[in-house]
C-alpha cells in the first residue's frame, strides 16, 4: 500500500507444509511486514542536491526443511548371516532412529535501511543494517557407538547473523 507516494506498507502471510517433517510439525506460517517513508516527497523537504531519500524497515521469516525424506521415521537395515555352509539368513538392525518431534528450521530477519539518490541521480545507494536469528537448526547429533546408530537428526541450536550492507552506484559519464 502506498499513500501519496510518501508512506509505504507491505504485509504478507504465507504457510507451507512439508511431508519430510514429523506429524504435528509439518506446517509453518511466515509473516512479513515492511514499511517505508519517502522523505524526499514531503513538502518540507527542499534540498535540491538530494533527488530521493527513503527510510525503510522490514521484518520477515523464512524456513528450511532440508532433510532427507523419511528422516523422521526409524529405519531397519539388513545384513546376511551365515550359519554353516549353506545356511544363510537375513538379519535386521536399527540403522536410524525415529524423531517424532522433527520440525522446521526457521530464520527471523529484521532490517533497517536508507535509500538515496544525489546530484541529478548520478550517485545513488543504500545503507542497510540487518539481524537474522535462526532457530531450531536441523542438525545430526552424534550418538555413542554403543547405541548402534551413528547419529539422529534433531532441531537444536541457534545462530545470529548481523551486519551492515552498503551499496553505491555512480554514473561517471553522462
Amino acid at each position: 500500500y502506498s499513500y501519496d507516494n510518501k508512506y509505504l506498507v507491505s504485509a504478507t502471510l504465507r504457510s507451507d507444509a512439508s511431508s519430510r517433517l514429523a506429524k504435528g510439525h509439518k506446517w509453518h506460517t511466515y509473516p512479513a511486514l515492511s514499511v517505508g517513508w519517502n522523505i524526499s516527497n514531503e513538502s518540507f523537504f527542499n534540498i535540491p542536491q538530494i533527488n530521493m531519500l527513503k527510510l525503510r524497515a522490514g521484518y520477515g521469516q523464512t524456513s528450511n526443511q532440508a532433510i532427507l525424506p523419511y528422516a523422521t521415521l526409524g529405519r531397519l537395515g539388513t545384513r546376511p548371516y551365515n550359519f554353516g555352509n549353506d545356511n544363510y539368513t537375513t538379519g535386521y538392525y536399527l540403522s536410524s532412529l525415529s524423531n517424532p518431534d522433527l520440525g522446521w528450521e526457521y530464520s527471523i530477519t529484521t532490517n533497517y535501511g536508507l535509500d538515496f539518490s544525489l546530484f541529478d541521480n548520478r550517485l545513488s545507494g543504500t545503507v542497510e543494517y540487518y539481524v537474522t536469528n535462526t532457530k531450531d537448526i536441523l542438525l545430526n547429533v552424534g550418538l555413542p557407538e554403543t547405541s548402534g546408530v551413528a547419529s539422529v537428526t534433531q532441531n537444536i541450536g541457534e545462530t545470529q547473523n548481523k551486519g551492515i550492507e552498503i551499496s553505491l552506484n555512480g554514473i561517471i559519464f553522462y
